[in-house]
């Protein structure tokens, strides 16, 4: 499945009931309690905002726009009898009839006629992924496929000798010749413009490198090299102060409502300034992700959910006061965690077993040590391919761990068993500390389950139920489950004095389920919750 069809083209922040009513009842009711939680902080400030705004994206602005243009200067394609527009017709399916109905022309024009005389078309803001009978418009100068599905350019475009310019922006393009069939381009002695920006695979300085190496300059140029449009993230961000923080989630202070919020897409940030915070949409190209995130924390601020000192000005610095719930995890057997204790004391400080301070799996995350054990592969036949070097290394990491595995193992045998036989691999980490980040890979929920010294109701995982709403799943002693496809952290606990183990049980593997809710039961208010806001926000 491609990363496209996983996630859609831009995933919300969370779910409504009425999109989880029909596969699961319980997370409906869920989601629904996050709803109704969330209208009610939204409203104490925002009391026109009884339900989240209509998405309005700047593409929606655009449109209105451009219809209003149309309507002052008349039909569009009166001033331009050469030109057809497909766009904003929720179109799935392209055919060349739909040309016939959209061009202002004669009855009586013959189809033949009709196909040479279109020099330009734009199919933009559907949801389209093909173009059959593309190579009949053989004057085509222009083509439009903006914001569609498109994971490859149509296959015959390389028979449009005519072509001058090419909009594939906001697709699914990818950097090679399946995707943009640098054959059939090289045969476009007239093209100029190639414009791939915002497809997320095409994302570098080295895929625009590619893509210009692999179409030739043409002597129907006159030997120019065709420009090729491709949105370096790394330059854009290079290029705005404040764009991100941080160079990942283990230096960024939890504490700070910034950090929270920076796993989020861009994107998303744009979405949420209009649908929870009712603000107009911005442009990507006027307002930079800085711009956004600053709009963002001011509206925070307005509502009292971010402190800054009196002498700073700077919002990134600005500390969350969210309102925070309570999930308790599910306990685990004293036996069974008395057991897994002694195996990851044991752990600890164990270079041959990975516990030592200097095995940092995955360095992105703040933590003392952080080891990834994967699932032991089935039994293999004597017939088998020959085992790779990572597989030995994992086997070998296995080896020394296996009592570990299946300690744990059965933890979650005995709260989740459907859980247990897909769990593809189990985080092993000692002082987790903060490091609020997303796990992109993950099929669906994670567990996580906490073991140690450290104080009651301190050192939960900290996810985001909703905009203004914080959820902190105690999973001491207990396997608590979140969609990690959120934003999520650890929260504060005695680093210094204290010890915390943590198992973290997730799956890479599985077939992908779309995001429902952050946690999976009702939550209750933090014991003193009302009264630190209180005092916060004074």
């Amino acid at each position: 499945m491609t990363a496209g069809a996983r996630q859609g083209r831009y995933r919300d922040e969370f779910l409504s009931s009425n999109q989880l009513a029909d596969t699961d009842p319980s997370l409906a009711n869920i989601a629904d309690f996050i709803a109704q939680r969330e209208t009610i902080e939204r409203v104490k400030y925002r009391p026109h905002l009884s339900e989240r705004a209509p998405n309005v994206e700047i593409d929606d602005v655009l449109k209105a726009a451009d219809k209003l243009a149309e309507e002052e200067v008349g039909d569009h394609q009166n001033n331009n009898p050469d030109a057809v527009s497909l766009r904003h017709l929720n179109l799935k399916e392209f055919s060349l009839d739909l040309l016939c109905k959209h061009h202002n022309s004669s009855p009586s024009i013959s189809l033949t006629s009709l196909y040479t005389r279109i020099t330009m078309l734009d199919v933009s803001n559907n949801e389209l992924s093909q173009l059959p009978g593309l190579s009949s418009l053989c004057n085509l100068e222009k083509l439009c496929l903006r914001r569609n599905w498109f994971n490859s350019l149509p296959t015959d475009i390389g028979m449009l000798s005519e072509l001058r310019v090419i909009d594939a922006s906001r697709n699914f393009l990818k950097p090679n010749e399946d995707s943009l069939h640098f054959q059939e381009l090289n045969k476009l002695e007239h093209l100029e413009v190639l414009d791939v920006s915002l497809n997320q695979k095409c994302r570098t300085a080295e895929h625009r490198e590619l893509i210009q190496k692999n179409i030739a300059p043409s002597t129907g140029r006159g030997g120019k090299e065709v420009e090729v449009l491709v949105t370096i993230w790394q330059e854009m961000t290079s290029a705005g102060k404040n764009n991100t923080i941080g160079e990942s989630a283990a230096v960024r202070n939890p504490a700070l409502l910034r950090s929270q919020l920076e796993p989020w897409g861009t994107v998303n940030l744009r979405r949420r300034l209009v649908r929870d915070f009712g603000q107009e949409p911005t442009h990507p190209k006027l307002v930079d992700r800085a711009g956004v995130m600053n709009q963002l924390l001011q509206c925070y601020k307005d509502e009292g959910l971010l402190h800054c000192a009196d002498d700073d000005v700077d919002l990134n610095n600005g500390v969350g006061q969210r309102q925070t719930v309570v999930v308790d995890g599910v306990p685990v057997r004293k036996e069974l965690l008395d057991e897994i204790l002694t195996e990851l004391q044991d752990w600890r400080g164990n270079n041959k077993r990975g516990g030592s301070s200097n095995n940092r799996e995955r360095p992105s995350i703040k933590a003392e040590s952080y080891m990834i054990l994967c699932a032991p592969p089935p039994a293999t036949s004597p017939d088998s391919k020959e085992v790779s070097r990572r597989e030995r290394r994992r086997n070998k990491k296995m080896e020394g761990n296996r009592k570990l595995w299946d300690l744990a193992l059965q933890a979650m045998k005995e709260i989740d068993p459907e859980f247990a036989a897909r769990c593809s691999e189990i985080a092993v980490t000692y002082r987790f500390i903060g490091s609020p980040h997303i796990d992109r890979q993950n099929s669906s929920h994670f567990y996580g389950l906490s073991l140690g010294n450290f104080a009651e109701g301190t050192g939960c995982v900290a996810v985001e139920m909703s905009p203004r709403v914080v959820a902190e799943v105690n999973t001491k002693n207990r396997l608590g489950k979140v969609d990690g496809r959120y934003p999520h952290w650890v929260s504060n606990y005695n680093i210094e004095d204290e010890e915390r183990f943590s198992l973290i049980y997730y799956d890479t593997l599985s077939s992908y389920q779309t995001p429902g809710p952050a946690i999976f039961s009702i939550p209750h208010d933090k014991e003193g919750n009302k009264e630190d806001m209180k005092r916060k926000r004074k």
